[in-house]
């Protein structure tokens, strides 16, 4: 055995080990970890899960991520990772592999936490809108048509809000063909638009959405004057950008009324707000990236030890 860190938390202890032998030894691991603890080995033979290879790296990944959790995703548990290994190295016990190996899988879990966050607020903003337009059409929610300018990560929520209202008629701008992420268009439910078009698109909408990333103006006071056909229907738009997507000038005319992301912020939670939505995709693809990283770095190491 060259290298070891044990990881205990209140639902298991595992032994992350490295050798540089062709084959380890596990019976004896097993052997001594019973006997370090007081427990029978034939008794606890039934509750060992062995890893080796690339199946032990990725579960090690999993793990800190929060991935292998009874709770899925649970935030103590990359602490807990982290006080493991300081202590491993602390004593010399874990080095050059198995500190590599713990540094990339923080790293991952990082920023597969970074984007749960991100998902999170997304899906409560979203449902904050959702329980805005249900409060203030009823049910005649169904039968609004709904502009949503941006098809980021915000824009994609919101979508998915308004569909679980039975909102049937919903436009969602495009930069390109990906920016939909693939939703099916099916019986006019859902339709793509060009950004370029919006100003188009907004006469005919009663509900306007801004959700985009850009530092400028994306509706302004001057054009939807200059656009709008008909200056007696009431629109409604709700700016959820930061910077702002609409132009606050906006509010001197009459039939429009104008909510901000600031005034959404006092709304009661939302359903989404409660739920904690994981991109299993995305978690999927940092795992692999840094499992990746953490190969090419290996196989690196013993070009050079052979050299």
């Amino acid at each position: 055995m060259s290298e070891c860190a044990i990881l205990s938390t209140c639902n298991r202890t595992e032994i992350h080990v490295f050798s540089e032998a062709s084959r380890l030894d596990v019976a004896n691991v097993e052997k001594n970890f019973c006997l370090l603890k007081g427990l029978d080995l034939h008794r606890m033979k039934k509750y060992f899960c062995i890893y080796e290879g690339i199946n032990a790296i990725r579960h090690i990944m999993k793990v800190a991520a929060g991935m292998d959790s009874m709770i899925l995703g649970e935030d103590q548990i990359l602490g807990q990772f982290r006080k493991a290994y300081e202590i491993s190295m602390k004593y010399g016990t874990s080095r050059a592999v198995l500190n590599t190996l713990s540094r990339l899988a923080v790293t991952s879990s990082k920023k597969i936490k970074t984007r749960g966050i991100e998902i999170k607020k997304a899906s409560s903003v979203a449902g904050q809108v959702g329980q805005l337009l249900e409060a203030l059409y009823k049910q005649e929610l169904t039968g609004k048509k709904v502009l949503i300018i941006g098809s980021g990560e915000i824009g994609k929520a919101v979508r998915e809000v308004l569909f679980e209202t039975g909102c049937s008629n919903i436009l969602m701008t495009k930069r390109s063909a990906a920016d939909t992420d693939g939703r099916t268009q099916n019986d006019n439910i859902f339709m793509t638009v060009d950004y370029n078009d919006r100003y188009l698109y907004i006469h005919q909408s009663d509900v306007i959405i801004g959700a985009t990333l850009s530092p400028h103006y994306t509706v302004t006071l001057d054009m939807l004057e200059e656009t709008m056909k008909d200056k007696e229907k009431p629109y409604l738009f709700i700016d959820l950008a930061v910077p702002r997507d609409f132009d606050q000038a906006m509010e001197q005319l009459d039939n429009v009324k104008l909510y901000n992301i600031d005034q959404l912020k006092n709304a009661n939670p939302s359903r989404a707000d409660k739920e904690k939505p994981f991109d299993f995709e995305y978690i999927n693809e940092q795992i692999n990236c840094h499992i990746g990283e953490f190969m090419r770095w290996y196989n690196k190491r013993n070009n050079f030890a052979k050299v």
